[in-house]
């Protein structure tokens, strides 16, 4: 019996931008009627492919989502903003306000952990309906713009991705004061490094004259330079570059001292010298500077398989930092936790001030290092709130210009004279304590 072996070519049929391999060896033996036929497939894992419904996620900075001096908070909105009409805080009735447009939306975390729509009631709360202030440990409310249907193709063996998405979002500081808008993002990556880049459009706000109010002509501009960029299984997780950016010309000028200094690009910065929000997006020396770090930018291949299933916090930069640190990845939020107060997290809502917050510590501890031990001081932290209340709507209070740099320059030092003002009103305390008692007596009293 005779038997005759053909060796087939191998064939490569491109399926789904993939490449299947059939059949390295196909082996048909002739056994004098009956045939036998093996068949071994090979499908590689798809290098490139084609996305049809990306979703892209961020939070900016935690400054866009934090407290403000005036207007109750900054927040993100959906959609291209409408004409206000002049500057001014936006009330619900103005329908400037929008929880989603189009493919866009804003979401936040909740308490349960999850993430839900943002709303105009919740805009200025975080998961635990803490109105969100100004403190240098303030981490904002966690809200994210949502972006999905992007379109686009991946190609991991050559390190390239191009993603686009049509939709808008607003970044609306003090209350509405200021704000402008990003619409379209579309994200190029090459050689492990990535740029986002979308149009600004919005209204120039007059810190001097809030009466002028200007139509700001649209423009592309560079949202975030990706200086890291791998491309996951899911999708992408990246850090914007801020920490250790320069930028020059700009006033007041930026200031380098901190370890958390910085600025978003240059396009977005100069952008913003016109609609009144332009230190805001670079180390400027104010107190806000620790918040104004941008936050990670979150981009899934599909909503199925998210690389963000969960709310997380920003992370944290904090000023005990390395000098030496690589400032080069972008920075990532802002501190949990008060360099001079290494006690915890401060929930203080603007204008007042919590029962464990750092001054009514220091107070606590001023009175308990003078009064004895027996010494009962009912309602003392109670009282404290009142002052410094009244001091902080002062600060607050300078005129109706747009943050003026007066405001601004207060503003800056508003937790030193707070601070003062706690010592001040402890050694108050301790006085008014001890004249009660008997404990201190008037120089120029005397006993007959």
């Amino acid at each position: 019996m005779s038997f005759r072996r053909k060796l087939l070519s191998v064939m490569a049929v491109p399926v789904l931008g993939a490449s299947m391999l059939l059949a390295p060896q196909l082996a048909v033996a002739d056994t004098g009627g009956s045939k036998d036929i093996d068949l071994k497939v090979t499908i590689p894992q798809a290098d490139a492919f084609e996305v049809k419904d990306a979703q892209f996620r961020w939070g900016v900075n935690v400054e866009s989502n934090a407290g403000s001096f005036s207007g109750d908070c900054n927040f993100l909105s959906a959609g291209v903003a409408a004409d206000a009409g002049a500057s001014k805080v936006w009330k619900q009735s103005d329908g400037l306000y929008k929880t989603s447009d189009g493919n866009t939306r804003i979401e936040k975390p909740n308490a349960a952990g999850k993430w839900a729509d943002a709303s105009w009631e919740n805009k200025c709360l975080d998961a635990n309906g803490r109105n969100v202030g100004t403190l240098l440990t303030e981490t904002g409310t966690g809200a994210q713009v949502v972006i999905d249907k992007g379109v686009g193709k991946v190609d991991a063996a050559k390190g390239t991705a191009e993603i686009s998405w049509k939709g808008s979002f607003s970044l609306v500081f003090y209350g509405g004061l200021t704000y402008w808008s990003l619409s379209d993002p579309v994200l190029k990556v090459s050689g492990g490094k990535g740029t986002l880049t979308a149009t600004a459009s919005g209204y120039a706000a007059d810190r001097i004259d809030t009466t002028k109010w200007n139509k700001l002509e649209s423009k592309t501009i560079v949202m975030a330079e990706l200086p890291k960029v791998s491309l996951g299984k899911n999708g992408i997780v990246t850090t914007p570059a801020y920490k250790g950016v320069e930028i020059d010309g700009v006033e007041p000028a930026q200031s380098r001292e901190q370890s958390w200094w910085g600025s978003f690009p240059e396009d977005w910065v100069e952008y913003n010298q016109s609609t009144g929000q332009g230190s805001y997006w670079y180390s400027s020396g104010g107190a806000a500077d620790v918040r104004k770090v941008a936050t990670d930018v979150y981009i899934n291949y599909t909503q199925e398989n998210s690389v963000i299933a969960t709310p997380i916090p920003p992370k944290t930069s904090t000023e005990e930092e390395s000098a030496d640190e690589d400032h080069t990845d972008g920075g990532t939020g802002a501190v949990t936790q008060d360099p001079e107060n290494s006690g915890g997290t401060n929930n203080v809502t603007p204008g007042a001030a919590s029962a464990g917050s750092p001054v009514q510590q220091l107070v606590q501890q001023a009175l308990e290092s003078v009064l004895p031990a027996s010494a009962v001081l009912p309602g003392v932290g109670t009282t404290l709130l009142e002052p410094m209340a009244l001091t902080t709507s002062a600060i607050n209070w300078v005129g109706k210009s747009l943050i003026p740099e007066a405001l601004e320059r207060v503003k800056d030092y508003k937790e030193p004279l707070l601070w003062s003002l706690a010592g001040l009103l402890a050694l108050g305390s301790v006085a008014w304590v001890g004249f009660r008692h008997g404990w201190l007596v008037w120089p120029f009293s005397s006993k007959k």
